[in-house]
């Protein structure tokens, strides 16, 4: 049985190196359990920029079928992070496997919301990234400076 009822792309997803999916019945809010969710809302994500990627519509089955769960791992294709309300453990296992990471949420929460939080986070580790390049010899002078000792009573 094919479970993917359809699969719209709106742009060219090769140019977003950072794809985010969202387990969502409505597209605004994270309201589902990846197992049983009608809908992926996947976003491309960059430091100032977000943009709906691709929608992927699945048909709703119940109880837990291999197929079922396979072709929602394939719609995460890219994705660094999936949102949802809930997972299972060994589904949640699988994602790592491929490189997916599931974040929980609280029913309802915001996609924009959560949009926000991960650009947040990327300006964050931008800065990190541009501090440690203005200052690449920082463990040699951290070694300098401190004085080692090792611990007699060893």
């Amino acid at each position: 049985m094919h479970h993917v009822n359809r699969n719209f792309r709106t742009v060219c997803t090769s140019d977003w190196s950072m794809r985010v999916a969202f387990a969502s019945s409505d597209y605004h809010h994270v309201d589902q359990h990846f197992g049983a969710t009608p809908r992926l809302v996947v976003y491309g994500v960059r430091e100032d920029q977000v943009t709906l990627l691709k929608v992927v519509d699945f048909t709703v089955v119940c109880g837990h079928q291999e197929q079922k769960l396979t072709s929602r791992i394939e719609a995460l294709e890219d994705c660094v992070s999936l949102y949802c309300v809930a997972i299972g453990d060994v589904v949640f296992r699988q994602l790592l496997q491929v490189g997916v990471r599931a974040v929980r949420v609280s029913q309802g929460t915001p996609i924009a919301q959560l949009l926000e939080q991960i650009q947040a986070c990327w300006a964050e580790n931008e800065q990190r990234s541009q501090r440690r390049q203005r200052e690449p010899d920082r463990f040699d002078r951290l070694l300098q400076e401190t004085h080692w000792e090792e611990d007699a009573s060893q």
